[in-house]
């Protein structure tokens, strides 16, 4: 992610990649690009409540240029966890990244959730949204399964009444499908859970100088598991390396370390219902932020904070009403952006590409619309949700406007 220190733009961060070339794009912000709605010259911030939820997060990405083999990050999990990394083999050879997956102490069956692996690239936004496309596709296959099974106990009346819980969701799909990918391990055995091969001492992704390779993944450990990411060559002993390599230091940009519940719901809380001249908006993930994760990098004991909550995942609950059709947009704030969300309303799942038009955008102004709701004078809940990307800036608005064109995706 190769940070640059803050620069204090109007509420933004610059989250800015290496070798994408955004320097335009965050402080020129130019005229719209065709296809976009401008930013809106006048909106009133919604008021939402923030709650936090959800998996252990491992957040592998310093050092993000990897210059030699050694392990970039380790800690041990039980029960949800989910790892984020983000590295690029900067040496002149070829390189293997793998992550390693093994029981601490006994016997451990680990259940698979969203997966989300990108393939190597010298394009850092092609691995990134790769990742995060294939990472949607599984929550809404997911999600749909999980929704089956929730009908189904309603018709049977078994449903337990979740009032209560103070309007904290859980998301995660490991008691609501039945039929999850499973791997059980003994003391001893391992998983390299990127090409998903066990014992494999070679198992791994290979990375050409010059590619990354960016990815997401999520699951329950019955018993507590060891997790390391290693940087190596490719006809390395995988266990034996695990076990005998040097630790690399962080760069300098600290984004590597462990996090408690990895879910952010923001829920806004009043229903949205505007004139045509009105608009509303939220945003997400500034310079800021209160919300960005405190955690610590196991390898030194130092406080971290994870600057853009990457590995976190985004659901805005939200509901419309009124006479007027109403689309959401984004607006990249922070410069480019190219990235996958989930669009959940009129219980159904559609996965969204932001922006929908192109690769990318971010001159900063512009508004690329990903869904329009008619809610026709009654409620219509909805909600929306997504994860700063591997090779993207932050921060981004969400925009909630009355549609005046109806050249939106329906609900």
């Amino acid at each position: 992610m190769n940070w640059f220190p803050f620069i204090k733009l109007p509420s933004r961060i610059a989250a800015v990649l290496a070798g994408i070339g955004v320097f335009g794009g965050l402080f020129s912000p130019g005229s719209v690009e065709a296809g976009y709605r401008k930013v809106p010259e006048r909106y009133q911030d919604v008021d939402v409540q923030v709650l936090q939820s959800g998996p252990t997060l491992l957040f592998s990405d310093s050092p993000e240029m990897v210059y030699e083999n050694g392990i970039l990050y380790k800690d041990i999990v039980e029960g949800e966890g989910r790892v984020f990394f983000h590295h690029v083999n900067g040496t002149k050879s070829t390189r293997k990244l793998a992550v390693l997956m093994r029981p601490v102490n006994q016997r451990t069956t680990i259940t698979w959730g969203c997966r989300g692996i990108g393939d190597p690239d010298k394009w850092y936004y092609i691995s990134a949204r790769k990742g995060q496309t294939r990472y949607f596709n599984d929550y809404k296959e997911f999600w749909q399964k999980a929704r089956k099974t929730e009908l189904k106990e309603k018709r049977g009346k078994h449903k337990k009444s979740s009032k209560g819980d103070g309007g904290l969701k859980d998301y995660s799909f490991y008691r609501k499908v039945s039929d999850l990918p499973l791997t059980t391990l003994a003391k001893g055995e391992y998983m390299e859970v990127l090409s998903q091969e066990r014992n494999i001492k070679r198992a791994g992704v290979q990375l050409k100088p010059e590619q990354l390779l960016t990815g997401i993944f999520d699951f329950h450990a019955s018993q507590p598991v060891e997790i390391i990411v290693m940087m190596c060559n490719p006809e390395e002993d995988l266990e034996r390396f695990s076990r005998e390599a040097a630790v690399l230091p962080m760069d300098e940009h600290p984004l590597r370390g462990t996090y408690q519940h990895a879910d952010l719901t923001y829920v806004v809380k009043k229903p949205i219902q505007m004139r045509w001249f009105q608009a509303k908006a939220l945003c997400m993930a500034d310079s800021e932020d209160r919300n960005f994760l405190m955690g610590t990098d196991r390898m030194t004991g130092k406080k971290t904070q994870n600057y853009g909550n990457y590995g976190v995942v985004y659901h805005v609950l939200y509901s419309v009403t009124g006479e007027y059709p109403i689309q959401i947009g984004i607006n990249p704030w922070g410069g480019e952006f190219y990235g996958t969300g989930l669009m959940i309303s009129e219980d159904k799942a559609e996965v969204i590409t932001i922006p929908g038009k192109n690769a990318f955008f971010g001159k900063g102004d512009e508004v690329d619309d990903v869904f329009l709701h008619s809610p026709n004078h009654k409620r219509k809940d909805a909600e929306f949700i997504w994860s700063p990307p591997g090779a993207s800036n932050l921060p981004i608005r969400a925009f909630w406007t009355v549609n005046r064109l109806g050249n939106s995706k329906k609900s």
